[in-house]
């Protein structure tokens, strides 16, 4: 099962390497399910090879300016792949906070896996409070959003601002300075490759407040 896998990633590398003119590079796979097949004991590889395939698609998203609404399911697949593959594998949701939480096209399916990654990882409080932030800034779902961060500030280990913030939107008092406190935070936790779109976020958010102020 390791050799068919390490041959399924050799064709995929030739592949590359006869087709670079090719958009899709590395962004076709087998579905999760026969992956999960192949893969066997080594599921956690086959998992790892998604990634390298996530990091593949995105930089074609990132350095071509033309419509990519094709390689964003690409993505979303396989890091979707990735997640059912080992549900427990902290990348797959920092990779999917990083690169599609707080974009137009990835928001929806990034607070689909987040939830699913606190589901599998029942002592981390960190997937359901990013899912309910998202659901609430985001997708404007207030009832996920609530259901998500009641779960967070259940779980072991939550830090009082986690708590903190996740009351007051509870409390119905949440607003731009929630929104703002909770990105620096989330900015702070992920690597800064991945913190560019946060920064942006964190400046629209800023100067809608300050344009609310002024009289």
């Amino acid at each position: 099962m390791a050799l068919g896998l390490c041959l399924y990633g050799m064709s995929l590398f030739h592949q590359q390497t006869q087709t670079t003119d090719r958009p899709h590079l590395f962004t076709e796979g087998l579905p999760p399910a026969a992956q999960k097949v192949l893969a066997g004991p080594f599921a956690g590889a086959a998992a790892d090879f998604n990634l390298l395939a996530v990091f593949s698609i995105y930089d074609v998203i990132r350095t071509q300016s033309r419509d990519h609404n094709a390689l964003w399911h690409k993505l979303h697949a396989r890091l979707t792949a990735a997640q059912q593959l080992d549900p427990w594998f902290w990348d797959v949701y920092r990779l999917t906070t990083g690169l599609m939480a707080f974009h137009e096209r990835g928001t929806s399916a990034a607070v689909e896996l987040l939830s699913k990654g606190a589901n599998a990882r029942t002592w981390d409080w960190e997937m359901p409070f990013m899912a309910g932030f998202l659901a609430h800034d985001f997708l404007h779902d207030d009832k996920r959003a609530s259901e998500l961060m009641s779960e967070a500030i259940k779980r072991p280990n939550a830090p009082p601002l986690a708590v903190g913030l996740a009351s007051q939107f509870l409390q119905a008092s949440e607003g731009s300075e929630s929104s703002i406190r909770f990105l620096f935070y989330l900015r702070a936790s992920l690597p800064a490759e991945y913190r560019d779109v946060i920064n942006a976020r964190i400046a629209r958010l800023q100067l809608a407040k300050k344009r609310e102020t002024q009289p």
